[in-house]
């Protein structure tokens, strides 16, 4: 098999990061500047302040987390005769060997597409996280979704249906 490498989207990370930053200022905005209205909790400053710095914090940190993406001058994600190589986001997942996927499938999380890859060895890639925040999060994937491995093609310069025929393509040579 040919490699088949599909990059990071600069394009879509500054967009991305773009957004962050939206969601940073609104944060801003409700914590000290938001107007009173009608709706009691709403004009509760504890409330408001929490509520703001809370988006301050989150989307201000998976800017930062995005931004390291844009400078980052590796590919998204690498498909060869080993298996697929995944680092399209924050969680470098690294190899993904064909013999550890037992299938692909599609999935939605609030409207965002995502290829899951069903592994044989879950634990052995949350044990790869180095960074509690990361090991949480791929945690979470496996206990909530079945699997560490959510692929999404938000950052990437591939469409989601475009990845999702390559990868099953590929597994399924294999089988």
């Amino acid at each position: 098999m040919e490699e088949k490498i599909i990059e990071i989207s600069k394009s879509k990370i500054i967009g991305l990061i773009g957004l962050s930053l939206l969601f940073v200022l609104l944060g801003i905005w409700i914590a000290f500047y938001a107007p009173i209205v009608n709706v009691e909790i709403l004009n509760n400053n504890i409330f408001r302040k929490s509520i703001g710095f809370l988006s301050i914090i989150f989307f201000g940190g998976m800017g930062i987390l995005i931004a390291k993406k844009f400078f980052e001058n590796k590919y998204g994600i690498k498909i060869n005769d080993e298996g697929i190589y995944d680092n399209s986001t924050y969680i470098n997942t690294g190899l993904i060997k064909w013999e550890n996927i037992e299938s692909i499938e599609k999935s939605k999380v609030v409207n965002q597409n995502f290829i899951r890859l069903i592994v044989n060895n879950p634990n052995d890639f949350i044990d790869r996280q180095k960074n509690i925040l990361t090991r949480k999060s791929v945690e979470t994937n496996l206990n909530k979704f079945g699997s560490p491995i959510q692929i999404s093609t938000t950052g990437l310069k591939i469409k989601f249906e475009e990845l999702y025929e390559i990868m099953t393509s590929e597994l399924n040579k294999r089988k």
